[in-house]
């Protein structure tokens, strides 16, 4: 794309010039004029506090800007741009739901004054740490999917979480047997995604030991169910030959609960 000289601005119709960001006229800007256009073309409303979602995904922008009269939002999608840092979203007080996914980020920050954020997608950045989302007093649900998460320091902030249920790390780069303390310090998590991190295959028994460590949890990769939650704890209290006990017991109880269904039903 050819520069655009200040001769060149003076020729540029005010529409076109509304969309360059001073600071890098290559990309869009977010103006005030395209994010009313935009909540037009979704059906919303050109008075800005009026509208409760707001769409401004794929349109390349490298700054979150212009949307303090959007005090009325719930849902925000800014995924899909070139935005570089969290920030101008602190008066978003109503925001519940924050998609930034695939976006150029390598840190977390500006989510102070989002007290009823639920949940929060950053997925496909080049974020390397957790930090700044204790100040979330709701966020249940993170995505922290295909980052560049490494180590347990990387997500021991997340221990400070409270409200936290789901979090999804896959496929970034855990490794080492600390990933398994800080996880089990995560007491409120019922789900964790976390395929296609080295700890899951380098760490003996990881499975065994997140669900025992992790009372709550219904699931880890794929559904957590009451036998296998049972042999766990079983294995945890007394082994391999306990955990075998465990096994041999349940299934002779299938085998009764089957001999009496199918007597219940001969006699019916």
């Amino acid at each position: 794309m050819p520069a655009i000289t200040s001769v060149g601005l003076n020729v540029i119709g005010s529409q076109e010039t509304d969309n360059l960001d001073s600071s890098d006229p290559n990309f869009p800007a977010m103006n005030k004029k395209d994010i009313r256009n935009a909540c037009i073309e979704q059906g919303g409303f050109e008075t800005a506090a009026l509208n409760d979602t707001l769409y401004l995904h794929y349109k390349g922008y490298t700054k979150i800007e212009n949307l303090d009269e959007y005090v009325g939002l719930k849902a925000l999608w800014l995924d899909s741009n070139g935005l570089q840092e969290i920030g101008n979203l602190n008066h978003q007080c109503n925001l519940r739901c924050l998609f930034l996914q695939r976006n150029l980020f390598t840190h977390i920050q500006g989510l102070d004054g989002l007290v009823n954020l639920v949940q929060l997608d950053l997925s496909e950045n080049m974020i390397q740490s957790i930090d700044s989302l204790s100040c979330l007093p709701k966020l249940s649900s993170l995505n922290i999917s295909k980052n560049l998460l490494s180590s347990s320091k990387s997500i021991t902030h997340l221990s400070e979480c409270k409200t936290l249920a789901n979090v999804d790390f896959s496929h970034n780069k855990l490794e080492g047997e600390s990933v398994l303390d800080v996880l089990s310090l995560m007491k409120s998590l019922l789900s964790i995604n976390i395929v296609g991190n080295p700890v899951v295959n380098n760490v003996s028994n990881f499975r065994k030991r997140c669900i025992g460590g992790m009372k709550l949890l219904r699931y880890l990769d794929k559904p957590i169910f009451e036998d296998e939650r049972v042999t766990v704890e079983a294995w945890v209290g007394g082994g391999r030959e306990a955990e075998l006990e465990m096994k041999k017991k349940l299934h002779e109880q299938k085998l009764e609960e089957g001999k009496k269904k199918t007597k219940e039903f001969r006699a019916w």
